[in-house]
């Protein structure tokens, strides 16, 4: 892994339709997402728009689907530092500011079937060197 990349792979016991269903059926992201997460049409081009809490209203933050192959791959920008995150983070407007600078990132997803099971591979890459989301997701993948 390198410095500005985050991946896992997880294997999944179903298919690779299944698993596409998943990650880009709204009610199944809900569920995932406590009731919040990303939604689209999942086409090329499309924005990626996001709830960041349960009941709220998805907003476009910029996001847009890079690449939709069902289902084989799914990528698409991530989000930078929304208001939310920075109330989490008991960040100061001005360290909000600060990480708002860094570059957009971005997820993929490649859906690998393996016999019974699929590979969900997910690489998040693209941040920069010293990227406070990009400690975030370490932080949360151990």
């Amino acid at each position: 892994m390198s410095d500005t990349q985050f991946t896992y792979v997880l294997y999944i016991r179903t298919t690779p339709e299944v698993l596409w269903h998943a990650l880009t059926d709204r009610t199944e992201i809900s569920r995932y997402f406590d009731g919040s997460g990303p939604e689209s049409d999942w086409q090329v081009g499309s924005p990626v728009r996001w709830s960041m809490a349960p009941r709220m209203a998805p907003r476009d933050a910029g996001q847009v689907v890079l690449t939709a192959e069902p289902p084989v791959r799914l990528a698409y920008t991530w989000h930078n530092y929304e208001p939310e995150i920075g109330e989490m983070f008991g960040w100061s407007p001005e360290q909000l500011a600060e990480h708002r600078r860094e570059p957009i990132s971005r997820v993929s997803f490649d859906l690998v079937p393996l016999g019974e099971v699929v590979a969900l591979r997910v690489l998040h890459d693209g941040f920069a060197a010293d990227s406070e989301m990009l400690k975030s997701f370490r932080r949360a993948g151990r």
